[in-house]
């Protein structure tokens, strides 16, 4: 009997600390997502709280903050990034940029489902090209390095999305964490929510104080995280005085900086000029045609598994009341003839686009027919100074007015 005191006596005192630290976090993190400026953690381009968190996210939006989510477009590499536009002061609405490298349609749709308030909810979807070049659809490295437990755990509990639609997201979960070594028991979960078999449901039953403690361990370490990226930020200016936007300025300014990040002669491709970046075209593009010559001839973006994932987040948005603002990013048009995927072929792969989200009756910013605007990308694929604003614009017609 002793000995049983001995091993609950511990457990018994850490259960008591973790409630207590739950409910100081969780008071803390209000306070200071109230009082903080928070520009310096949604600047962060490789914030966990933004990518893999839960609370802030869910916090923010609920209190007119956009959450734009993407992928590698969302790195700070022109002055026009949205962060720049609604994170200074100078718009009703705040945002959240959400998304890096590999970040895809299943790691939106986990963001989307695991709010507990949807409705209302300011979401929008920068849909690019690249993710469905791969017939196979994400890669399970790629996948992992994004995977956040504590959005996955929530969007399993969400009373709003239906049961087929979870199993759906749950199987591609277990598909995609193949291999993990991190992630074992959200595979395992994710494999037994799949099948409710007799044995899967007596092994759900035997396990369930593991996964309990497991969902509880996982919300604690995303409210720490959260809590050690408020806790350094200055607090608010109440004295800051509320400015406004001149689009037609920035728009000029977006020309200006252009002209000079493509330099005043632009690189040549294929004997025809490129207005991107000078930077990128010297060390990927200079003097390379034979390297890219066909290169992605074999692609077949129509049969794209990625397809798939782009419709589980579609179903997540509509069974919690989202109503996202899906963007169209478009690519370089001269470069993607040269490499194998010909106009015929993205006008096709755009069309499909829309064909998949028009039942739905989402809003589609339709960028696709921009890719031989000048400018208006600063690489071969992601946005620039002028597609940032443009982009950025509509964004602002769309929610500030």
């Amino acid at each position: 009997m002793k000995r049983i005191k001995y091993l609950l006596f511990p457990l018994f005192i850490a259960g008591i600390f973790c409630v207590g630290l739950n409910s100081y976090l969780n008071k803390q993190n209000v306070r200071m997502l109230n009082e903080k400026n928070l520009y310096g953690m949604l600047y962060d381009t490789k914030s966990q709280v933004k990518d893999k968190g839960y609370y802030a996210n869910e916090y923010l939006t609920d209190r007119n903050y956009i959450l734009m989510m993407g992928s590698s477009e969302l790195s700070h590499s022109t002055d026009q990034h949205p962060d720049n536009f609604f994170n200074t002061g100078r718009t009703k609405n705040g945002i959240i940029t959400s998304g890096r490298a590999y970040t895809q349609d299943l790691q939106h749709a986990s963001m989307v489902g695991s709010f507990n308030k949807s409705k209302n909810k300011k979401v929008v979807l920068l849909v690019s090209m690249q993710w469905f070049m791969d017939k196979k659809g994400e890669r399970p490295d790629r996948f992992q390095t994004r995977f956040s437990p504590v959005i996955f755990y929530k969007y399993l509990e969400n009373p709003k999305i239906s049961h087929k639609t979870k199993v759906k997201y749950a199987q591609r979960v277990a598909e995609l964490l193949e291999g993990t070594g991190d992630f074992k028991e959200e595979q395992l979960y994710a494999k037994l929510f799949v099948k409710k078999n007799g044995a899967n449901r007596l092994i759900m039953t035997a396990m369930k104080p593991y996964f309990s403690l497991r969902k509880s361990m996982v919300r604690l370490k995303d409210k720490g995280i959260l809590y050690s990226s408020l806790v350094g930020l200055p607090n608010k200016d109440p004295n800051m005085p509320r400015k406004t936007i001149d689009w037609k300025a920035e728009r000029e300014k977006a020309i200006k900086d252009a002209e000079f990040r493509v330099g005043k002669k632009p690189g040549i491709f294929d004997g025809k000029p490129m207005f991107i970046d000078k930077g990128y075209f010297r060390e990927y593009m200079k003097n390379k045609e034979r390297t890219y010559k066909g290169m992605y001839n074999y692609v077949n973006m129509l049969d794209a598994k990625e397809f798939y994932d782009y419709k589980i987040f579609l179903d997540t948005c509509k069974e919690t009341g989202v109503e996202p603002t899906i963007v169209l990013i478009p690519v370089v048009d001269q470069f993607y003839d040269y490499v194998g995927i010909d106009r015929n072929e993205r006008a096709a792969f755009f069309a499909k686009v829309k064909e998949v989200t028009a039942p739905y009756g989402f809003r589609v910013i339709d960028e696709s027919n921009s890719g031989s605007s000048r400018y208006f990308l600063r690489d071969v694929m992601h946005l620039g100074t002028v597609g940032w604003t443009d982009v950025c614009k509509q964004i602002y017609d769309i929610y500030e007015k």
